[in-house]
């Protein structure tokens, strides 16, 4: 079995929780991280430390694992020719040189160019576990099964549809998929095991980098309901920049609309596929296409500065959600 392991990732749970793994139940540990080496001298005081630490065998302990953490500047990072040199030479050392049985060597940083000469000579005599970056349609759909994942190895288990709300509510962040159902587990009590949309919309928070999304505003509109609308909406309008948000939003929501009415719904969610699809029988495909029409102008009016757009979000949210036989 390797008992060298090179861990890349920017999501620092999945990258954290895959090291754990390599280096097993603690015995021997030493820990060598990087997060706060932000210059040179640190970099290569860090590289030394850690190159003396594989190098020293174990003494009373029957095994020894050198953890390398955090390593924000190997290639492909943010780095001096000098350290760039010094990490080439360490790997090819590691390379030349096997590690005994009783010693494992674990490296974990944020990214590595793939193509560097640090990169091929490590592929040579280690195990590698990279956790790409995704796009966003990726990470959408990644993070819902992510969440499946997580909620099994917590005895738990999702409605239909409720893990997809899940993870749009929180965000694909793993560590905040973990947290939020761990939140989630001491909610149920230990009486309930599944997780329904409702006890998504009850207890779940968006995770890290996501900010609050506006489901109240869109849901009212494909509810036709304009007083919920208008009372979604108004804690968003003392917000900077509220009429190029808000346009986006309501412009984006009757596109997605148009595209489930034509039967476009590769990347969404079937809980999304589902809601939008009652949500039709609320509008003609003519008056999705004239509500698009007219937030797509006045978006651009908005960004160009031609309109004061704070003033004219409502009145044509309010046009567009009037129902044509309304007086």
């Amino acid at each position: 079995m390797n008992n060298i392991h090179l861990i890349i990732g920017e999501d620092d749970y999945l990258v954290g929780e895959a090291a754990k793994k390599a280096v097993g139940d603690g015995v021997g540990l030493e820990v060598v991280d990087s997060a706060n080496a932000t210059n040179a001298e640190l970099q290569l005081a860090d590289l030394a430390r850690a190159e003396e630490s594989v190098a020293t065998p174990p003494f009373l302990d029957p095994k020894k694992v050198t953890w390398w953490k955090n390593v924000g500047f190997l290639p492909g990072g943010k780095a001096s020719e000098d350290v760039k040199t010094a990490l080439e030479r360490f790997a090819k050392k590691l390379a030349a040189a096997p590690l005994p049985p009783n010693q494992a060597f674990v490296l974990s940083g944020p990214r590595l160019l793939k193509t560097s000469v640090f990169a091929k000579t490590l592929q040579t005599c280690a195990e590698v576990v990279v956790f790409a970056a995704e796009k966003p349609w990726e990470a959408a759909r990644n993070a819902a099964a992510r969440a499946v994942d997580f909620a099994q190895e917590l005895g738990l288990s999702f409605a239909p549809g409720a893990a997809e709300r899940f993870a749009a509510v929180v965000g694909p962040d793993a560590r905040s998929l973990r947290s939020e159902l761990e939140k989630m587990r001491d909610y149920l009590g230990a009486e309930a095991r599944e997780v329904t949309a409702a006890d998504v919309e009850a207890i779940s928070s968006p995770g890290v980098g996501v900010e609050p999304l506006p489901w109240d505003v869109t849901d009212a509109i494909g509810r036709r309901d304009l007083g919920a609308a208008l009372a979604a909406l108004r804690p968003f309008e003392l917000e900077n920049s509220f009429a190029v948000f808000m346009t986006g939003v309501v412009e984006r929501f009757f596109r997605q609309l148009l595209d489930v009415a034509a039967g476009r719904t590769d990347g969404l969610a079937p809980f999304t596929v589902k809601k939008n699809e009652g949500f039709l029988r609320n509008w003609s495909v003519n008056e999705l296409r004239v509500a698009r029409a007219r937030f797509v102008l006045l978006r651009e009016r908005v960004v160009s500065g031609v309109a004061s757009g704070d003033l004219l979000v409502v009145p044509t949210l309010a046009r567009v959600m009037r129902r044509r036989n309304a007086r």
